[in-house]
């Protein structure tokens, strides 16, 4: 009960700007993936859950829809430096990301190689050893691939005892200041996700501790929406934009005062109402704000902040409530005070939001048809199974996939109109 009244009031005032000025790191440094590149996902059942790796896809393909990147996750649980259930090591990396040529690699591992136990030298060995060589595999077989090494993902010791004195989630954190070492001596870019999640399950368990302890249900796997504490990481790791577009107009003069990553043509001001069309670079991630998830994701985290800003500011509207319609629909009403500090779009149900959802399902298909021709492999290895017919109609497959994925992410073009709505009806209308 108190989590639900709490969130919806977040939701409401984060609906609303004030807005923290575009990142220092979008501005000053550009997306770390190019348009073209081909990026695997390494790593254990943390990996191959599909869900950090899938909101890195959907935030790519949404923000960047004319750059296209193609993903393929080679996450199987298990896994350790030296291999796992998928084989051995030098048959996963041969079998599962030296075939796709990437031109990025990330690689998260540690869950597994820590044995659950209180970290030991031998464990400590193994695991730098091990990831020596997968570091020097990727670079005798494709050099020109960009590594990110991925602090481990923590198990939860936040909302439940240690497992030992000291910890298990210790030695994950000792392994990503390893992995931080690695990468400096590789020339690679590290990014810790450990720190940010436990902070994440902190704030959340001063908010709400059983939702909390649901987010890692069984200490180790996250719950969907909790990979956002990753993606997260990753993404502003990689300098990922907040920006989706902005848009401010001045209501009095029918005049655009500044655009960003927007197109605006047709603006008119009519008895009071303001009317335009506009076309938008790239399209607000898909969060559904339905979600009881979604909403305690947005409270203990800063993720809207940092990756989900499209404000669209008038300034000059007379007094007064107004309704925002996009495509002839009601997304949302306002004051004008609350069009003139800004409004965040991507907090709204609109067609460009809609939109995203579109794209994401399709990336969750292409990455559903990934997974069977992986475990297609892994199962020939175990069994001996046949797989070269089906493998090869599945890539094809895959192949139509992507290009569906960038087709559907293409902006379009909405009708956008704020006109007044009467006293009488405004009376009791409360933001959404």
């Amino acid at each position: 009960m108190g989590l639900s009244k709490t969130v919806y009031s977040a939701l409401a005032l984060s609906a609303l700007a004030v807005f923290a000025p575009v990142r220092a790191r979008a501005q000053d440094k550009p997306f770390y993936l190019h348009s073209g590149d081909t990026v695997v996902f390494y790593g254990d059942s943390i990996t191959e859950q599909r869900f950090y790796t899938y909101w890195v896809e959907v935030y790519t393909a949404t923000r960047f829809p004319k750059m296209p990147v193609e993903f393929f996750n080679a996450g199987i649980g298990g896994d350790r430096v030296t291999g796992g259930g998928g084989g051995p090591i030098d048959l996963r990396l041969s079998r599962d990301v030296f075939p796709h040529k990437p031109s990025v690699v990330t690689i998260m591992l540690g869950m597994n190689d820590g044995s659950y136990q209180p970290l030991t030298p031998q464990i400590e060995s193994a695991y730098k050893l091990g990831y020596e060589h997968i570091l020097a595999s990727l670079h005798d077989n494709v050099p020109t691939a960009r590594v990110t090494l991925l602090g481990p993902s923590p198990y939860d010791e936040v909302t439940r005892p240690e497992m030992f004195p000291g910890g298990y989630n210790s030695t994950l954190t000792h392994f990503a200041d390893l992995d931080a070492d690695l990468a400096r001596a590789h020339g690679a870019t590290f990014i810790d996700l450990n720190a940010p999640f436990v902070a994440a399950l902190k704030r959340g368990a001063a908010v709400d501790p059983l939702a909390t302890e649901l987010l890692l249900p069984d200490r180790v796997h996250p719950e969907q929406t909790a990979h956002w504490f990753m993606a997260q990481a990753i993404l502003t790791g990689w300098n990922a934009p907040a920006l989706v577009s902005s848009t401010t107009l001045d209501a009095a003069q029918a005049a655009v005062v500044d655009l960003r990553n927007a197109h605006v043509t047709g603006l008119k001001a009519d008895a009071a109402s303001l009317s335009w069309a506009e076309l938008e670079d790239a399209l607000p991630l898909p969060l559904n704000l339905d979600s009881v998830s979604t909403r305690f994701l947005t409270q203990i985290t800063d993720l809207v902040d940092q990756l989900d800003q499209e404000p669209l500011k008038v300034t000059g509207l007379t007094p007064g409530a107004y309704d925002l319609l996009i495509d002839g629909r009601s997304v949302g009403k306002f004051t004008d005070l609350e069009f003139a500090k800004g409004v965040n779009l991507a907090l709204l149900n609109t067609p460009m939001r809609g939109q995203a959802f579109t794209v994401s399902w399709n990336i969750r298909d292409r990455d559903d048809t990934h997974y069977v021709r992986l475990m297609m492999l892994v199962n020939e290895m175990k069994f001996g199974v046949p797989h070269q017919r089906g493998e090869e109609e599945l890539t094809g497959f895959e192949q139509v996939q992507q290009n569906v994925i960038y087709d559907l992410a293409q902006p379009k073009s909405h009708t956008f109109k704020i006109a007044p709505i009467p006293a009488s009806n405004a009376a009791g209308e409360t933001t959404k």
